[in-house]
């Protein structure tokens, strides 16, 4: 049995409507609302006006928010770890990172899912974690992480810090258009991501009198590095 997979459920939903004395309709039901105010949010903005909200919404939730072209990259990212003083860096397994930033990754350590425990603890003792945002809010500056082997949500929480890299092309309005997205994978179990992980900044509290602690749980500092050209 594969993970997630729900066996013989028909049956006993069968069994239980039989001893109820009714049917048991399995069918879906059909979301057709009348109302979709969700679809109206940022639903004309130009292209110009979605990089702005995002970085206006960045600033308000504590990250720092870096651009550059791809051709940049490369010493975007460095420049920017050496201002994190990160010298232990985890990076998710994704041969982009090392086709972008060539002489950057070279001193990385890679996400292994063969070797999950020891990657973990890696992450758990990695100064920066870098990973590539899969989509991106304009609306709450909200970067998504689909979950699959070699990208796992340990490269983001467990470092100290916390640098993704954002592909202009991920941006959209808000979750709406990801949720569209997502339910046209579902459909498809070859390209379905086994989790989704949606991350707004670094960790923060403010349970105790309502004052804002930044850095309590998870990555102390966030960074995204939006590259224009892809």
């Amino acid at each position: 049995m594969n993970p997630g997979t729900i066996t013989n459920r028909e049956d006993f939903l069968q069994r239980i409507a039989k001893q109820l004395g009714r049917e048991v309709d399995l069918t879906p039901p059909k979301r057709d609302y009348k109302y979709r105010p969700q679809d109206d949010v940022l639903k004309d903005a130009s292209e110009e006006e979605l990089l702005e909200t995002f970085r206006m919404v960045a600033t308000r939730i504590h990250t720092d928010l870096v651009e550059c072209e791809s051709s940049h990259l490369d010493d975007t990212l460095r420049l920017l770890i050496g201002r994190y003083d990160g010298t232990r860096i985890l990076a998710e397994n994704d041969e982009r990172i090392s086709a972008w930033a060539p002489t950057t990754s070279e001193t990385f350590a890679w996400w292994d899912s063969s070797q999950p425990k020891a990657s973990r603890e890696l992450a758990a003792r990695a100064d920066i974690g870098i990973t590539i945002a899969d989509a991106a809010f304009a609306e709450s500056a909200t970067i998504v992480q689909y979950a699959k082997p070699g990208k796992s949500r340990t490269i983001s929480l467990l470092p100290q810090d916390h640098i993704a890299i954002i592909p202009k092309s991920v941006l959209v309005p808000r979750m709406t258009q990801t949720a569209q997205q997502l339910a046209e994978l579902d459909q498809d179990d070859l390209r379905s991501p086994n989790g989704v992980n949606f991350i707004s900044g670094p960790s923060n509290s403010a349970d105790i009198e309502m004052n804002l602690i930044v850095g309590v749980h998870g990555p102390v500092r966030v960074a995204y590095i939006l590259v224009h050209d892809l």
